[in-house]
């Protein structure tokens, strides 16, 4: 590997983009976006920028040629938690930046109104912003909110070819949750509803698992604590479980708690990475639920996340019965909460 060397042409062709979202989810899918245009084979790398220290690997990627002159969507992630030293070094630079390599800045903020963008009144001053303003390299969005929720379900229903009336459009912006992640989770689910009429319908809407502040929180609870300690929380879960299985369409509660872990796991994180502030659920609940949080740590709480899509997709994806997996989840869910099933008993998630 060596040192590039400045190729005006290319690098402007290239440039860099700054990504201004709130949504982790839909961040992704942008870089993607992203790495799709830049070819097959391309490589995505991410760092963060409230990282303490600041990762100096993050220079040697930005400005070295790999060996294989793979094409690279370099992602800071978090940028808006740089100093105003740390823009001036990469304001410095960027121009430097491997030919090879696409420079991808998150800003992450939440936007105030969900009209203004959260951009440092610094940053603009530099003429990493001012090059990015100029040439369009500037994608921004509020994430999913009362009036973006709509075209992100248009473009799912036109992606995956779904008729979409006004009626069932209404329900599903009123039903889901104001977050990407959770939201194509539910979107999943009522993909699969549709089948081969591949017409969704109001009615559809629920099936979207409740996302606020629920029943599912006690039951979550009750699952966290060894069957041991506390007998009868156990029963309870179980008889919950078990009554679910007998009544006329028992499967509703499997993706019900599906969504809601999902929804609670995304919290907990939040909460673990000490952003309180963007945890929306009751007051009352919030302690008990980042006391989880902080017992489970970045590994359990991936842990969390993994066995809920692999539930999720096995039942979508026809390889697993809804009735099997349910009780199987909440087993496997109640270990992992109750400490009975260690970080690295399913391979561990990053630390």
């Amino acid at each position: 590997m060596s040192p590039a060397q400045p190729n005006t042409q290319r690098t402007a062709r290239r440039g860099h983009r700054v990504l201004i979202c709130p949504d982790a989810e839909l961040l992704r899918r942008q870089v993607a976006k992203l790495a799709e245009g830049m070819g097959g084979g391309t490589a995505r790398k991410i760092f963060w920028g409230d990282d303490e220290p600041f990762p100096q690997a993050y220079w040697g990627e930005l400005t070295i040629q790999n060996l294989f002159s793979t094409p690279t969507v370099l992602v800071l992630r978090r940028a808006d938690a740089l100093k105003a030293e740390q823009w001036d070094r990469l304001d410095e630079t960027i121009g430097l930046a491997a030919s090879t390599v696409l420079p991808v800045f998150c800003l992450e903020g939440r936007w105030k109104d969900s009209k203004q963008a959260p951009v440092p009144a610094f940053l603009t001053k530099r003429g990493l912003w001012q090059a990015a303003e100029k040439n369009a390299w500037i994608w921004q969005s509020p994430g999913l909110t009362e009036s973006t929720l709509g075209k992100f379900i248009d473009r799912w229903a036109t992606e995956k070819g779904l008729a979409l009336d006004a009626p069932a459009r209404q329900a599903l912006a009123a039903a889901l949750p104001h977050d990407a992640l959770a939201a194509g989770l539910e979107l999943d689910k009522l993909e699969l509803a549709a089948g081969e009429s591949g017409r969704v319908t109001a009615a559809m809407a629920e099936l979207v698992a409740p996302h606020g502040d629920m029943e599912f929180f006690d039951f979550m609870r009750a699952l966290a604590v060894p069957p041991g300690r506390d007998p009868q929380s156990a029963r309870a879960v179980w008889a919950r479980v078990l009554d679910d299985h007998l009544r006329p369409g028992g499967d509703k509660i499997l993706f019900q708690l599906l969504g809601y872990v999902a929804w609670q796991a995304r919290q907990m994180w939040m909460l673990n990475e000490g952003e309180e502030q963007k945890v929306r659920m009751n007051p009352r609940d919030k302690p008990a639920l980042a006391q989880m949080a902080r017992r489970l740590g970045r590994a359990g709480i991936a842990q969390v996340i993994e066995l809920t899509l692999d539930a999720q997709l096995g039942v979508i994806g026809g390889t697993r019965r809804p009735d099997d997996t349910l009780e199987s989840y909440v087993a496997e869910l109640s270990a992992l909460l109750s400490g009975q099933d260690g970080p690295s008993a399913r391979g561990g998630g990053p630390g």
